[in-house]
């Protein structure tokens, strides 16, 4: 990223993003008290110290504000939208996500859940000459949800790393997730997955988290260590969130 960003304005966007998370998170606790369940509609409120996906920094080091909202219906179908300021490579100026879905669950027994859905990634305001929204299908199977097990496709992502460029080739994911409680409101939470862009990069790797998740009523504060394999570094260079710790916020209404 070194030869892509101004490293002065990069710096001073982090400092930005650090002052600013106190009082994001400030402004998440501050609503808890007025949250409540609104029947099939569901809404969250988030703020995160560093927005990572699947091993890469979607923000490059800087804080996220996060808002979604669903609808689920009783027959088993969802759909929502949910959204994220982002920090995307390659470019030096801020856009924000957009993510659309829609989706089906089924419970197959008393333990396990079957859920597919569609999702279609947007990013607005985007400076970047090339259009880099994608499509993605993800089947997930969840055991008494405690453990969950997706494998997604996409079939047209465009992406840009130091290995090059790649222009709607299609992308792999096999991702399992874990969440146990512990004492006193807490849970361990952990989740690894590999990722196989062999049509894109020529290259697959792999990345994970560990953490500790608190919940109260309407409120989860998460804290994640994340880890990944060396080819994230070689794609994003100070994207790779190998080694990254984030704390983050969620509201759920």
């Amino acid at each position: 990223m070194s030869d892509l960003l101004n490293p002065m304005r990069r710096r001073s966007r982090r400092v930005a993003a650090r002052r600013l998370l106190p009082w994001l998170l400030g402004l998440v606790v501050g609503v808890v008290p007025g949250a409540r369940a609104a029947g099939p509609w569901n809404a969250t409120v988030g703020v995160t110290s560093n927005y990572i996906l699947r091993g890469v920094s979607q923000t490059y080091g800087g804080a996220a504000f996060q808002l979604g909202a669903t609808y689920q219906s009783p027959l088993g179908w969802f759909a929502g939208a949910w959204g994220s300021n982002v920090d995307p490579y390659p470019g030096d100026v801020p856009s924000k996500e957009l993510d659309v879905y829609a989706g089906f669950t089924r419970a197959l027994s008393d333990d396990f859940t079957a859920r597919i859905v569609y999702t279609r990634y947007s990013y607005l305001q985007d400076p970047r000459p090339t259009r880099y929204d994608y499509s993605e299908y993800a089947l997930t199977a969840t055991y008494v949800d405690r453990v969950a097990l997706t494998v997604s496709y996409a079939p047209d992502s465009t992406a840009y790393s130091k290995l090059g460029f790649a222009g709607d080739k299609p992308t792999y994911a096999i991702e399992a997730n874990g969440r146990w409680p512990l004492a006193h409101r807490l849970d361990l939470t952990g989740g690894a997955g590999f990722y196989d862009l062999r049509q894109q990069f020529g290259v697959r790797y792999w990345a994970g988290s560990v953490g500790l998740a608190y919940v109260d009523r309407h409120l989860e504060v998460d804290l994640a260590r994340y880890f990944t394999d060396h080819t994230v570094g070689r794609l994003y260079e100070d994207g790779s969130a190998d080694g990254v710790v984030a704390v983050s916020a969620v509201v759920r209404f």
